[in-house]
């Protein structure tokens, strides 16, 4: 890399640093404080393993080649930035940043620097997005409905009353936390990753796979509500709210992996990526 590159590079990743450094540190104490987008702190060393499976493709071009596409990216980038500055929106600054990043690494690698796009708009799903949580409680309500409607079929009588579920004499509630709503992000990144890796279909097969995470979270976390009520009927609400509602969890990112690869094999989506030897 010549010295007037280096120079340069050095002054952009300044430049980064000092206007973002404040958005970073909101991101990271959202990543840590906020169970929606907790997933935010392994998707950098997922993004970064993502990277090292590329890091053939991965070479030094010459910035002319591709001066248009990043030039534009930086432009969309810094005005989202200024009008986030205004609004006083760190929602937009945050979202800010990714045009920015993949605008510069175009910039400096040119079109070698596609592997990193990836990883680098996939933070987008980690991002926190205030209206998002606005879903929360009719969440939680078609949760209960669901839950009681499954109940209902198997023939044992249960009645709901807004987020609660009255079954065998004991009354639920669905929490916030239960409405699946902390969970579609997460998931939403994880079929991102599988559509990505699985990449040889045609386009508009990865982008119905991912049209089906909220369904697939949904019906995902109404299972996994069935299963604990169903444990809290057969031995007590105490094992149901305590152990089994803990291990519930993993059954819901189970069964969500699940559909997503069942997804996979009918859109008739294959691994694409190759491994090679350094």
């Amino acid at each position: 890399m010549k010295r007037t590159e280096t120079l340069v590079l050095l002054c952009s990743a300044l430049l980064v640093a000092g206007l973002y450094h404040e958005v970073v540190r909101w991101l990271f104490r959202a990543w840590l404080d906020d169970p929606y987008y907790s997933h935010g702190l392994l998707l950098l060393p997922a993004g970064a393993f993502l990277v090292w499976l590329k890091r053939k493709e991965i070479y030094r071009a010459e910035p002319e080649d591709w001066l248009f596409l990043p030039l534009c990216l930086l432009c969309f980038g810094f005005s989202l930035y200024l009008l986030g500055t205004v609004l006083h929106l760190p929602t937009l600054l945050a979202f800010s940043l990714l045009p920015v990043l993949a605008g510069f690494s175009l910039v400096f690698l040119g079109k070698r620097a596609k592997p990193l796009l990836f990883p680098v708009f996939l933070l987008a799903t980690a991002i926190p997005f205030q209206a998002f949580e606005a879903l929360e409680v009719p969440l939680q309500n078609l949760s209960a409905s669901a839950v009681s409607a499954i109940f209902g079929v198997l023939g044992t009588p249960t009645s709901t009353s807004g987020n609660c579920v009255t079954l065998a004499g004991n009354t639920y509630w669905i929490a916030p936390a239960c409405s699946g709503l902390n969970r579609i992000m997460p998931l939403f990144a994880l079929t991102a990753v599988v559509a990505y890796l699985l990449g040889s279909g045609r386009l508009l097969a990865r982008i119905s796979l991912l049209a089906l995470v909220v369904p697939f979270a949904l019906a995902s976390n109404i299972l996994r509500l069935f299963v604990t009520l169903l444990i809290g009927t057969w031995f007590g609400v105490e094992v149901a709210v305590g152990f089994a509602h803990d291990c519930s969890s993993v059954l819901f990112f189970l069964v969500a992996l699940v559909l997503i690869l069942a997804a996979a094999g009918v859109f008739k989506l294959k691994l694409r990526l190759k491994l090679r030897p350094l």
